[in-house]
Formats: structure tokens, sequence, C-alpha cells
């Protein structure tokens, strides 16, 4: 094939026959446009099929619910001109105008434009039927549908979804509008273990659930869907240090709020069953004061809500109250041995309380234990510390802090 088109002869002979081919289409077209011309005068056509009919309409205000999508087109004239057509495909326009008319069912006559002058146009069908409706927009709220939401991570959960803009607007002929049902956005949360920010489209359905294909602004959304790793609500405490001024005392220390969540792997949640918010420092006090501390996060934990607390601390004067006749317990002695205290085994001691008047107004001696710990001693005589358990923010003063134990052992 290469050697034909190299040759001078081929190339020359190619050239001649379409030479004759143009030269006899032209004739015959003059021929049949000459009167006692040997060829007939009647035209060849030429047929455009589903030709899209174009409606130029006020898109601001109105919307097309029905109209005719495609015409048939058919051309006559001579055949130069029908075969210059189909190798050119001008661009032509079929359409039917109604700018000016309002909401309602409309006929009109199908136009035509850009078609060559020299072929005669004819369309089919000849009228169309066009309805216009006012077009209307509504706000719809953007509601979010979680895929997949059982296949998180184990362990993590699926928080409520946020989404922005909250709200879309449909706008479409009125009764097109009418159908929306609901506006979504669907997010996929298979294998999460983070919480999930994506942009995405919004869908419009019906009823039944059928999707609708309308104009809604915006298009897409952003969401926002928390996971969040396990977790657990454990107590807050604050760690005292220091001394408060003298004759000052602490009426009540609260933290706000009293407990705290802690998220991270199970097993580390688990063992932590309170998380301190950090030391407060009784010498830097004088006077009732709320205090912004900030939470630790404890070791293998992720993170703590919330991330600060509130210390609330009052102070009042320091009062005091005296307790006569206070019975010692003993605790930590064997079922073996005999403990006594100067020959007696039911000693009494007198205390003094001191804390705000509030508190030692509700004190009573069934809110205090006084007791020695003699668990680590032996046989013998011992001089042991008195202890005291009480309510919280009041201090014990013992008269005599150290006592005379003697451990006796049975020889039965």
């Amino acid at each position: 094939m290469d050697k034909l088109f190299n040759s001078h002869w081929f190339v020359k002979i190619i050239s001649f026959f379409i030479a004759l081919m143009l030269f006899t289409m032209v004739n015959m077209d003059n021929l049949a446009s000459q009167p006692g011309g040997v060829l007939p005068t009647i035209n060849p056509t030429y047929t455009l099929e589903d030709v899209e009919l174009t409606v130029l309409y006020d898109e601001e205000n109105y919307a097309i619910t029905d109209k005719t999508e495609h015409v048939q087109v058919n051309l006559r004239g001579p055949q130069a001109q029908l075969t210059l057509f189909q190798l050119t495909r001008p661009s032509y326009e079929v359409f039917v105008d109604v700018t000016d008319r309002g909401e309602g069912v409309h006929t009109l006559s199908v136009q035509h434009r850009n078609f060559p002058s020299e072929l005669s146009v004819s369309i089919v069908p000849q009228y169309v039927r066009v309805e216009l409706q006012e077009k209307q927009t509504v706000s719809f709220p953007v509601q979010v549908d979680i895929i997949n939401s059982n296949e998180v991570e184990e362990g993590y959960t699926v928080g409520t979804p946020i989404v922005s803009p909250i709200n879309v607007d449909v706008t479409a002929a009125r009764n097109l509008v009418g159908e929306v049902s609901v506006a979504k956005a669907f997010v996929d949360v298979a294998g999460a273990d983070r919480t999930i920010e994506e942009t995405t489209p919004v869908k419009l359905y019906d009823k039944d659930g059928k999707e609708l294909f309308l104009t809604v602004e915006p298009q897409v959304v952003d969401v926002k869907v928390p996971i969040t790793s396990p977790n657990r609500l454990v107590p807050a405490k604050v760690t005292r240090i220091g001394e408060l001024p003298e004759g000052l005392s602490i009426n009540n220390i609260k933290i706000e709020p009293e407990e705290v969540t802690i998220y991270g792997p199970n097993d580390i949640i688990e063992r932590t069953n309170v998380v301190d918010v950090g030391e407060l420092d009784l010498n830097e006090l004088t006077e009732s004061e709320t205090l912004e501390m900030t939470v630790p996060v404890p070791p293998g934990i992720e993170r703590v809500s919330p991330e600060k607390v509130n210390v609330v601390v009052t102070i009042d004067e320091e009062d005091s109250v005296d307790f006569e006749d206070v019975p010692v317990e003993t605790i930590g002695s064997q079922d073996d041995e005999d403990v006594t205290f100067n020959g007696t085994s039911n000693p009494t001691i007198s205390i003094r309380a001191k804390g705000s008047a509030e508190l030692l107004e509700r004190l009573s001696l069934a809110d205090i234990q006084v007791f020695v710990d003699v668990s680590d001693l032996a046989a013998g005589e011992h001089e042991v510390e008195v202890q005291v358990n009480g309510p919280p923010n009041i201090r014990f003063e013992v008269e005599d802090l150290m006592i005379p134990v003697e451990i006796i052992e049975r020889t039965d």
C-alpha cells in the first residue's frame, strides 16, 4: 500500500476520479435547475433523526415540567449542498421560544436557524407542547446517615454527627419541590478509630426513597462524625500540701465537676480509679477562693474531659470543741494476745477538734474514731501513738499523743 501512495501515476489517477465526481455533482444540479434539462427537477432529501429540541425560557423564574425532547428534521435541496452539509455538519439549532410566556401549557411552532440557505427545512412535528411552572425554593435540613456504624474499631463508639451548613436550598418547579421528603449526606465509618471529617454530596429523596435529581445549594456539606475511644467516668481529687495560716480552717473543698471522663485502651482505663487534678498549696491561701486547674493526663490515657476543672476552696475562721472520755480502740492485736493500757483494757482520752464553726456544730462523738495500732508489736511494753479518724476538714489534737501499752501472750 505504501508503494502505491508513493507512485506518481497512482496519485494522478485518484485525483482525476475525485475531480470527475465533483464535476458530475455540480453539473447534475445545474441541469436540474435549467428548463428542459435532461435530469428530473425533484431535489433529493436528507433526514436528521432525534434532533434535540431546545427550549428558550426564563430560567430564573420558571422550570420546564413537560416538553418534547426530540424532533425529526427533513432537509431538501441540491445534492451538492446535502453532501456538503453531511460532511461539514454546521452548528444548527432547532428550538421553541417561550421566554415571554408565563406558567402553563403552551403549544408553539418549532423554529430553526443556521441551516444552509440552499436547503429547505421541514420539522416533524411542526408544533410541540411545553409546560412551564414557576420555580420555588425550599430549605431542607440535612440528615446524616452513618454507614457501617457497627464496624468501627472494637470498643469505639459513634457520636452524633455535626453537619455544616445544617440546611440546603432546593430550587425546582413547585410540584417537584413538593416531592422532596429528605435531604441526606452519607458517611462510611467502617474501621474508624478517630473522628471523621469529610465533605460529602447532598442527595434528595422522595417519601418512597427514590432519589430526585433537582438543583440543590450547596451541593456538598461538611460532616464531622465523632468516633470515641473506650471511656470511663472516674472521681477527681486534689492533693493538699502545706498548712493554712494560724486561725484559719477549711470548711469545704469542692471540685467542679466532681468526676472526669478518661479515654484510652480498655485495660488501662479499667485500672484507673481516680484522677489527681494537681496540688493545692494551703500556704498560699488566706481566704475563700476558686482556682482553675489543668487536669493532667495519666500515663497510658489518651485524653481527659474536661481538660480544666475548678477547685472551690471555702475558708472560715478556726474554732474548736473538746471531747472528754473518748474510748481508745485497739486494732491489729492477735487472738492469743491481751492488750492493756496501764492495767485497763478500756482506756479513754480527751481530744480537741478544730475546724470551722459550721463543721464543728455537726460533729458528734460517733463521728470520731480514736485507736492504736499494735499489729507490728511483739509481746511486752510499748509506747504507741494515738491516731484519730474523723470527718474531712477537721483536725484533732490529742492531750497525750503517746500512751503506754502492754501486750501479754496468753499461756493457756
